[in-house]
């Protein structure tokens, strides 16, 4: 008891000591109002006081992945993890993450922001200092606003995957002849639509955020309602452990993100010096390189060991020894170079006018990655490949492969802007969309617009099932309604006009005559009507079908939008084959209705739901045994939905839904009760009106000291 009180009253003092410089907050003046769905309505009197409520609910509902967040930024995984966990110390030390924090906190950040996230790291010490007994590391806090920070740069550099080509540096992989090299991209995405007032039958404008991201863990989301004296007015999501909105709308303006795939890390091998060590050529001179050491404390049997690394620094920034031979690689990418991610979110989420949010765009480009999605009250809709695309002069290098470290040609070190990346505003024909597709086709064909940049802006060059559907939708209904605009977002049918359906023409041309041992199978899946509800027979086979391909080829989610290599007859009827004996194996029968198998499942909690890979409504699922059972249960997919009309007052309507429930906290209500409405495609409504949700209220309380 005495060590506890003591170590509350530590997390106090020092929460309150750093704090001073800035403003410290009073808990009494932040109110958390939980709504039935235990959302958290956070007010305050100022933005700080909107930051501090923040970081004290999402760690009563999730304060397993803040801390995880935290343990990245200082360095501490190592202690968690053992030795899984050192490799992202590792990494973060390599990158310089901390380093340019250190440089760059007292000049680029503006003095709104700082109190913000200053207010931010006071709640979540608070937190700590009262629940000590959750504290897994207690030499983790308190915490700074330098290790936030730290942990926006760590972040948005994990999302580049440049820790991909900072292994490979040190595993050796880029010494190997031929060299294997390709920019990995996760099989994740996401969805975002827009309409103007001249498509909607309402005269207003709609906008549908949809990120397909985990449903758990620390890129799962997290939703808050955000409301200040100071004019901060926000409703969305963030991921875990995070300060600001990711997504969302205020009364003015809303955006939504998708994945964006383009080449956002550079390699380059140096050209060391034949004698003199650690010196490198660089445009006919040699330099020296920067040792940058780091102890590393790694958990092993319990003991927590210091292991003494070297990593480089040169002209390219982050430099990594090979381990199996004497070559040096400098790994480039914007996502390191920047404190300000943070900043333009607060800034995005505190705009409320189309000038402004430009500006927070333009003034910060700190967002490594992700398309935008925009509208607003004054019936302005965009769509924008955002993201930090390194400005590459000169194109004769392969920026694909490995690129010589040794000219100023190939150290770039600009941005394109903003405005020169793909972009469509305020199209002829009134919408926009990205689904994870074309960046030069987010809206009609002939207000598609191209722009001066290589190939590798645009690594997905073609259109997957969710874009057909979308567009099939938008060109078949020259006005639409608001049901209508969000009754597309859950087509559970697979487009007939998609290239990966196009792509199993050998499937639906079997003939079944000619292998009688699978005349089931083949009218079964002939005769589908694509539809892969819950009811839905053929889908259960299909799936097993795509799983054998899949598991076979080694496919991600770039297989629906070129569709798969084609098929033999022969190897068509061999994965069949493969699909109807898993079937068998696992069911006794092929034919399974899918919602008996496709299962949402949290906790000790599960419900049947609809849908598959690619559909508007997404589920990817993962095959997993479940007393004793096999089950398919989505790992990432549909984690978060906001449908947004404005008019001319500014958001008229905001519905949100979750498919499980705002809190990873098991113990909590909220863990699972969003899993009905979820499967049943309903909605809570979201107002802004702070008195509605003062009595309507679950539960209202402050922050404890």
């Amino acid at each position: 008891m005495k060590s506890t009180f003591f170590l509350s009253l530590i997390f106090f003092f020092t929460a309150h000591l750093s704090a001073q410089s800035i403003n410290t907050i009073n808990p009494d003046n932040v109110t958390i109002v939980r709504d039935s769905f235990g959302v958290p309505h956070i007010f305050g009197k100022t933005d700080a006081d909107c930051a501090y409520g923040l970081a004290w609910v999402n760690a009563e509902d999730a304060f397993f992945e803040t801390q995880n967040l935290m343990y990245v930024a200082k360095g501490f995984m190592g202690r968690k993890d053992g030795i899984d966990g050192v490799k992202a110390d590792f990494f973060v030390h390599a990158i310089g993450a901390r380093r340019i924090v250190e440089e760059r906190y007292a000049t680029d950040l503006t003095p709104e922001y700082k109190r913000y996230l200053n207010g931010y790291v006071q709640g979540l010490n608070a937190y700590a200092a009262a629940h000590p007994e959750q504290v897994k590391i207690r030499k983790a806090f308190p915490v700074t606003d330098k290790d936030v920070l730290t942990a926006f740069v760590a972040t948005m550099s994990f999302l580049s995957y440049s820790q991909n080509q900072v292994g490979d540096a040190v595993g050796g992989k880029f010494d190997q002849e031929p060299i294997n090299f390709e920019h990995l991209n996760p099989s994740v995405g996401s969805n975002a639509y827009a309409a103007s007032n001249k498509v909607t039958d309402e005269h207003k404008t709609f906008l549908c955020i949809n990120p397909h991201l985990q449903m758990n863990g620390p890129l799962s989301f997290y939703e808050m309602h955000l409301q200040s004296e100071e004019g901060l007015d926000m409703q969305g999501v963030t991921f875990q452990g995070a300060s600001s909105h990711a997504m969302g709308t205020n009364k003015h303006l809303g955006w939504g993100f998708t994945w964006n795939y383009f080449d956002k890390v550079d390699v380059f091998k140096l050209n060391m010096h034949a004698k003199h060590k650690l010196q490198y050529e660089f445009d006919g001179k040699y330099e020296k390189l920067e040792k940058r050491p780091v102890w590393l404390k790694v958990k092993v049997k319990g003991l927590v060991i210091p292991v003494r690394k070297m990593t480089y620094w040169s002209k390219y920034g982050c430099t990594i020894k090979s381990d199996k031979v004497n070559n040096f690689y400098a790994v480039r990418f914007p996502a390191n170079m920047t404190i300000k991610t943070g900043q333009q979110l607060y800034e995005m989420s505190k705009a409320q006018t189309y000038d402004q949010f430009w500006t927070a765009l333009r003034n910060n480009h700190a967002i490594a990655l992700f398309n935008m999605v925009y509208a607003d009250e004054k019936n302005n809709i965009f769509y924008l490949s955002h993201g930090m695309l390194p400005d590459r002069k000169h194109l004769e290098y392969k920026w694909a492969g490995i690129v010589p470290g040794n000219t100023s040609k190939t150290l770039w070190t600009a941005l394109v802007p903003l405005d020169s990346m793909p972009h469509n505003i305020n199209p002829e024909c009134g919408y926009v969309f990205n689904t994870n597709n074309n960046v030069y086709h987010a809206t009609c064909l002939e207000n598609s617009k191209s722009c001066n940049l290589p190939d590798y802006v645009n690594e997905r060059p073609g259109d997957n099932n969710r874009a057909v559907t979308l567009k099939n939708f938008f060109n078949t209904h020259p006005t639409f309604s608001y049901k209508e605009f969000k009754k597309i977002k859950y087509e559970t049918r697979f487009p007939e006009n998609s290239q990966f359906i196009k792509s199993l023409n050998p499937l639906w041309s079997l003939d079944k005559k000619k292998y009688p041992e699978l005349t089931e199978a083949i009218e079964m899946l002939q005769s589908w009507d694509r539809n892969t509800d819950v009811n839905s027979v053929p889908t259960t086979l299909f799936g097993s079908f795509i799983k054998t391909i899949w598991d076979d080829r080694h496919y991600g989610d770039y297989e629906f939008i070129t569709g798969v290599t084609p098929l033999t007859e022969d190897q068509t009827v061999d994965y069949l084959k493969r699909a109807q004996a898993f079937m068998l194996k696992n069911f006794g029968t092929i034919r399974v209705p899918w919602g008996e198998v496709h299962k949402l499942r949290r906790g000790d909690k599960s419900l049947s739901i609809e849908s598959f890979a690619d559909l508007l409504s997404p589920s990817y699922p993962k095959a997993n045994i479940i007393n004793g059972k096999l089950e398919f249960n989505p790992e990432h997919g549909d984690t978060y939905c906001m449908f947004v009309q404005y008019g001319k007052d500014g958001a008229e309507k905001i519905e949100t839904l979750e498919p499980l429930g705002n809190s990873l906290n098991p113990t909590s209500k909220h863990y699972t009760d969003q899993m009905e409405i979820f499967t049943k495609k309903q909605h809570k409504q979201m107002p802004f009106n702070k008195e509605y949700w003062l009595t309507h209220a679950e539960t209202t309380y402050h922050p404890k000291r």
